[in-house]
């Protein structure tokens, strides 16, 4: 069983290590990303309020850090830290997150620890849009944490468990992996272009990560595991999130069809040839979907409604729900953590947005107006007040 509480971050350790990545920020010309000027501020920012962001995120630890026998039962603490978030503003910063999960994980390499501050500061420059915001980075990488602390439970002692290095990866990929997202698709102009955000984040951070020691296997195995959570054209069978979890089922759910090969696109290979990568592609990408997928209607509500205001499709309503959960989750999360913590949430969002439809598919009402936010209960489907669409 993992447990927070049977250590203390040590908290001047690692300021120490946040400062230490001025020596690597003060050549400026490490990368070419545009907003490359606001990573000192952005450092000294996560350094001032380092102290009460370990704070926060010390009250929650049992439902971060869940292991595989309450991880259900951690469900509401999570919505309701959350919630939090949302209305108070107790946001912890991604660099007192990756810290926390150092301490609890045990990772102890001097690049690895870097490595993962440094995606916590770059997953700190601002991006306000209404969904693929800076929010958003920190609702995955607390899902990823609790993944990885039930998938470490269920898997003690067996070569699938994850080891530093494979947490280091999955982390440092959770806080950048839409990073310097513009709110568009990989549809540009009439043109598509495959993996066109996720190949845009991966760029920015290679030279970041480099310069942390993060080595070249590993940031190829990087970029194909963002890569991997691109799920255009939706619902196809030729997505990268398809291709990569049809090699998932080869190597963990017995699937193993009718031919020998997968003929997964040559980025892509990787999770065909190394099951360990498939099965960190896989986890990454459900905890992408998880918060707004396996948590609570309410919370699904909220989500979907952010994500339709971005791409300036208002008037989110159930039906668009279950087209998410149909096409992106396949209604299903398919890693023993994502079952095990997500599984019985989503059957339950899927019945009462089928519920919902059922019922008129009546439009949901503004961000700041839904149960999430008031904090009111989804144990019945929603019946919108018109008064709350305004």
């Amino acid at each position: 069983m993992i447990s927070f509480f049977r250590a203390k971050i040590s908290k001047n350790e690692h300021l120490q290590s946040l400062n230490s990545l001025r020596s690597i920020l003060k050549d400026e010309e490490i990368g070419d990303w545009s907003r490359a000027v606001e990573l000192k501020t952005v450092l000294d920012n996560v350094c001032k309020a380092f102290d009460k962001d370990v704070k926060s995120l010390e009250t929650y630890g049992e439902c971060i850090f869940p292991d595989m026998n309450n991880a259900t039962a951690t469900t509401e603490d999570t919505v309701e830290y959350l919630r939090e978030w949302h209305v108070i503003g107790n946001v912890p910063s991604l660099p007192a997150m990756m810290a926390m999960s150092c301490e609890v994980f045990g990772i102890e390499s001097p690049d690895h620890v870097q490595t993962l501050l440094m995606a916590g500061v770059l997953g700190e420059v601002e991006n306000d849009l209404p969904y693929h915001n800076n929010i958003h980075f920190k609702k995955v990488a607390l899902q990823t944490m609790r993944m990885i602390a039930v998938h470490n439970d269920i898997f003690e002692g067996t070569a699938r468990a994850f080891g530093p290095k494979e947490i280091t990866m999955l982390l440092a990929a959770a806080c950048i992996h839409d990073l310097d997202h513009d709110g568009l698709g990989n549809m540009i102009k009439g043109n598509f272009y495959q993996g066109r955000l996720e190949r845009r984040a991966h760029e920015i951070v290679v030279p970041y990560f480099r310069a942390t020691g993060m080595d070249a296997e590993s940031l190829t195995l990087l970029k194909s595991m963002l890569l991997a959570t691109d799920v255009s054209p939706l619902g196809s069978v030729t997505n990268p999130l398809h291709q990569m979890k049809s090699a998932y089922r080869r190597h963990y759910k017995g699937e193993k069809g009718l031919h020998n090969t997968l003929h997964l696109d040559e980025e892509l290979e990787i999770f065909e040839l190394n099951p360990m990568a498939a099965q960190m592609a896989c986890l990454l990408q459900e905890a992408d979907i998880a918060t707004s997928g396996g948590l609570d209607y309410t919370v699904t509500q909220y989500e979907t409604v952010q994500i339709y205001t971005e791409i300036k499709l208002y008037g989110a309503r159930p039906s668009h729900v279950l087209d998410f959960l149909d096409k992106v989750c396949q209604r299903c999360f398919l890693t023993d953590a994502g079952q095990r913590l997500f599984g019985a949430n989503m059957a339950r969002i899927c019945a009462l947005a089928e519920e919902d439809y059922a019922n008129g598919d009546e439009p949901f009402p503004k961000a700041q107006h839904t149960d999430f936010i008031l904090g009111t209960s989804a144990n019945k489907s929603c019946k919108t007040d018109p008064a709350r669409l305004n």
